[in-house]
């Protein structure tokens, strides 16, 4: 991708902000990159609030799978019911309301979002493995290294409004 890519994503272990990595931690994408004229600050606020009643929750994970675009990515499927079908759906809708070009949805490969954890190098996660996710990060590319460049909490409810 190129510099100033995003991406949204959970992490199966917290990350920093201003944390930087050339090789993937684990991690359930919830929107691949993407580019849009916001902030990335702004960017999280939008959806902290717009996710405000989503609770931080445990994920648990089910059979493997093969991904990609012939079926060479080994990842791990989250078993659903899981509250990131509903993230992603949010996040999309804030994205597109920032006429945000996506990735995905330039390919022909782009499908109904299926929660994975694709293997790493030296990770992997197995069924029935569980994790706790109570944030969503933004990631930029920035050269040859992607950073985390802001973080949502997830289950803080709505703060800063009042009743009329």
């Amino acid at each position: 991708m190129q510099p100033g890519d995003r991406l949204i994503c959970a992490m199966v272990e917290p990350q920093p902000a201003g944390k930087t990595f050339k090789q993937w931690p684990l991690h359930v994408t919830i929107v691949p990159w993407f580019r849009a004229e916001v902030s990335s600050y702004d960017l999280s606020m939008e959806l902290k609030e717009s996710l405000s009643e989503v609770p931080a929750f445990e994920a648990s994970i089910g059979k493997s799978a093969n991904f990609g675009y012939q079926k060479n990515k080994k990842v791990v499927l989250v078993r659903l019911p899981s509250p990131f079908v509903k993230i992603e759906h949010r996040v999309r809708q804030i994205l597109k309301s920032y006429k945000a070009w996506l990735a995905d949805e330039t390919t022909k490969s782009h499908g109904p979002y299926r929660p994975h954890v694709t293997d790493q190098a030296n990770e992997r996660l197995r069924e029935n493995d569980k994790f706790y996710c109570n944030k969503l990060y933004i990631i930029e590319q920035k050269g040859n290294h992607k950073q985390v460049v802001a973080e949502v909490k997830l289950g803080h409810g709505k703060t800063g409004k009042t009743a009329a």
